[in-house]
């Protein structure tokens, strides 16, 4: 019998020829069956992106759970994974007004220690508005400093001798060498910042002990607030006793259809963007409205760009936070812009499939 290896971390998230990420969310069968469907029912190109995309919508469903009997049966727990974003919110003020199918139990909102001022402002606006089950705050460290001290390692310290990867779990910087391509770091914040917090606490409430294994025939739902247009970030989860549910596209919602309902239902203030205040994947529009409207946090993210430039041992590469691989402090965003959408968002493409789905929603 010939052993296949399982692929490693990085080889999950490579595209396979069908242009179908490895470890995407639904039904593989199923969604060839939704591609070929799509493709017979429209006369118009259509790129293979969004056909994906459209195809993940169609194939998705609400989960079903099975007892050792083969009956129906109800998860042990469900949670929401609350980014404090537009969509994440909307979908939990849509299950305290019982908009959604089923409620959940708790509310986690991972706390990197770096959001915007108005994330945490969203988030005791939530904490009062939500009655039908707790709001959990969770958090690792503080992701600020532990990069600011992973660039800038104490001389003489354990930590000096070590790569930058090696002392923090990688935002997505982008690093320049002097006259030469522009790339990124291999991104691992939102996993262990976000990720690792909410399962830990999960875990908690389970009243699992640390280094245990969770009993067998546990199932926590886990709501995560990506919308129909974000379809293709939809993945597994990697727990066997975790099933990740996207009730936002169940319903067929897009992140405009989120603010639509924000702007309709006019009970509740509009969140902005949900990230950290020097988020890498930051599009110039997040960039404008922080240089213009918050000053203070503008001027915390140039501080953070400037301290990590030399954070890469051994090479003549630098780091920055924006994609121009300028320092930030020097550049100008509140200049006219090329294109903006309904919201007046500028949607950058080449970050479409990145975000794990947890930080932005």
């Amino acid at each position: 019998m010939v052993e296949t290896k399982k692929p490693g971390y990085r080889d999950q998230g490579k595209k396979r020829k069908d242009g179908v990420k490895h470890g995407f969310a639904i039904n593989q069968e199923q969604m060839e069956f939704e591609r070929r469907k799509l493709l017979e029912e429209m006369s118009t190109k259509i790129t293979k992106k969004s056909l994906n995309n459209m195809a993940a919508v169609a194939a998705t469903k609400e989960p079903e759970y099975l007892d050792e009997e083969g009956n129906k049966r109800e998860p042990t727990m469900r949670v929401l994974s609350l980014g404090a974003g537009v969509q994440s919110s909307c979908l939990a003020l849509m299950a305290q007004e019982g908009l959604t199918k089923h409620k959940p139990d708790y509310m986690i909102f991972a706390d990197t220690g770096w959001e915007p001022s108005f994330v945490y402002e969203h988030v005791e606006y939530l904490k009062k508005a939500i009655t039908i089950c707790p709001i959990i705050t969770v958090e690792r460290s503080n992701i600020r400093e532990d990069l600011i001290r992973a660039a800038n390692p104490v001389k003489g310290g354990n930590e000096e001798w070590k790569s930058f990867a090696g002392r923090v779990p990688n935002p997505p910087l982008f690093a320049a060498r002097p006259g030469g391509k522009v790339g990124m770091l291999y991104r691992q914040c939102t996993h262990d910042y976000k990720v690792i917090p909410i399962q830990k606490k999960m875990r908690e409430i389970l009243g699992i002990k640390p280094r245990h294994r969770v009993k067998k025939g546990t199932i926590v739902e886990q709501w995560i607030g990506i919308s129909i247009d974000e379809a293709m970030r939809m993945k597994k989860a990697r727990m066997y006793w975790l099933e990740s549910r996207w009730p936002l596209i169940e319903m067929k919602m897009s992140r405009a259809d989120c603010l639509r309902w924000y702007r309709d239902s006019k009970k509740h203030p509009m969140p902005g963007k949900s990230s950290c205040i020097g988020c890498p994947y930051h599009h110039n529009d997040q960039w404008k409205n922080m240089q213009k409207n918050y000053p203070k946090d503008w001027e915390d993210a140039c501080e953070v760009d400037d301290k990590i430039r030399k954070g890469l041992k051994n090479t003549t590469a630098e780091l920055f936070l924006h994609k121009s691989a300028k320092p930030l402090r020097e550049i100008n965003f509140l200049e006219p812009k090329k294109q903006k959408d309904l919201f007046g968002e500028t949607f950058d493409e080449e970050f479409k499939d990145e975000c794990e789905g947890l930080c932005g929603v």
